[in-house]
Order: structure tokens, then C-alpha cells, then sequence
């Protein structure tokens, strides 16, 4: 009687025993699963995301480039004019490299002393140099002349264009032997002026 009691409680708790092990079985098929979706599937999903965000950053990039392209016509017509304005520009010398901006400066230089009377001496060539968007350059200039003379010159190069400058000016009167044979000889008016003349270029 005892080993039947014994047979038969063993059979009862045989379905927990086998629901147990099931329980457990899917307890580590869904452990698994998760583990599976942690390592592998997340990463997956998140770098495709990634992916996408790239995709869609370098398609507005293109988008914007070939919007740009697209206006590159029209910038370039307007570049062209503003260097032709540019090169309208009567306040600078007519020049492109500072060789040519000095001997220009030069020239203009002889012909206003000359045009007003006045005696060159000499010229100096003053070394160019950037400043902002134009070269300045410069011409030392010795000369002699009367004081109208002087000042006719002065006024032809700050009046005129291109903007021309004066700086550094410095006067002394040349003084004229007197004849002591005429007593009313008027004593001639005769200046020697070391300037600088100044002008500038557009940058190349």
C-alpha cells in the first residue's frame, strides 16, 4: 500500500516537473532572443538610422551646391562688371604693375613742371606697397621754380585725376646775386621744393 501512495504521487508531480522545464526552456529561448536583439539587431537598426541621416544631410548638401552652380552664370556676369567699373576707375593710375604705375607718375610728373614752367631737377623712385585693396606708389621730386610755379604744380597734382599727393614738401628760396650797377633791379622770386609725389594703383 505504501509503495502505491508513493507510485502514484510521483506520477502527479511528473507534469510539474515537465511545465517547469518548459517554463524554463522559454525562459532561455526569450533571454536568448533579447541577447540576440541587444547585439546584434539594435546595433543593425541604429546604424541604418545613422545611414539615413547621412543620406538625407548629403542630399540637401547636393541640393544646395547645384543651387549654387545654378547662380554661377549670373555671380560670374557680375564679377566682370564690377571689374570693368573697376578699371573705369579714374582715382587710381592707369596701371597694372607698380613699374609701369611709377613711370606713368613719372611722366605726369615732367609734364606738369614743365607745362607751368618750372625746372626738374630730379626724380626718385619711392618703393611701392600694399595698402588695403591698392598699391601705393611714389615719386620724390626735386625741383626749382618760382613760387606761382609752385603753386600751379602743387594744384595740377591734388586737383586733378588721377588722386595724386603731396607729401614731405619742403621750400628754401634760392637767393639771386643782386647787380649793384642797378639799384631798382627787382630780385627775382626763385624756389627750390623737394617733394614727394604720391599715387596708387588698384591691387592685381
Amino acid at each position: 500500500m505504501g509503495g502505491s501512495l508513493k507510485n502514484l504521487s510521483e506520477w502527479l508531480n511528473r507534469p510539474l516537473e515537465i511545465n517547469r522545464s518548459r517554463a524554463a526552456a522559454i525562459g532561455i529561448l526569450v533571454a536568448l532572443i533579447v541577447l540576440c536583439y541587444l547585439l546584434v539587431a539594435y546595433p543593425l537598426l541604429n546604424l541604418g538610422q545613422e545611414y539615413r541621416e547621412t543620406v538625407a544631410d548629403l542630399q540637401f548638401k547636393l541640393r544646395h551646391l547645384q543651387q549654387v552652380a545654378s547662380g554661377k552664370g549670373e555671380l560670374t556676369r557680375r564679377l566682370d562688371k564690377i571689374k570693368t567699373l573697376a578699371q573705369k576707375n579714374e582715382a587710381f593710375l592707369p596701371t597694372k604693375t607698380a613699374s609701369l604705375a611709377s613711370a606713368d607718375l613719372q611722366s605726369r610728373i615732367k609734364q606738369a613742371i614743365g607745362e607751368a614752367g618750372g625746372e626738374l631737377s630730379s626724380t626718385q623712385v619711392i618703393p611701392e606697397r600694399n595698402e588695403e585693396n591698392a598699391v601705393r606708389v611714389g615719386v620724390k621730386v626735386r625741383m626749382t621754380g618760382s613760387t606761382p610755379m609752385l603753386r600751379e604744380i602743387l594744384h595740377s597734382f591734388e586737383s586733378g585725376k588721377p588722386y595724386l599727393f603731396i607729401e614731405n614738401l619742403n621750400i628754401r628760396p634760392i637767393r639771386m646775386p643782386r647787380n649793384p650797377r642797378d639799384k631798382n633791379a627787382v630780385v627775382e622770386d626763385r624756389l627750390s621744393a623737394d617733394f614727394d609725389v604720391i599715387g596708387y594703383m588698384q591691387a592685381p
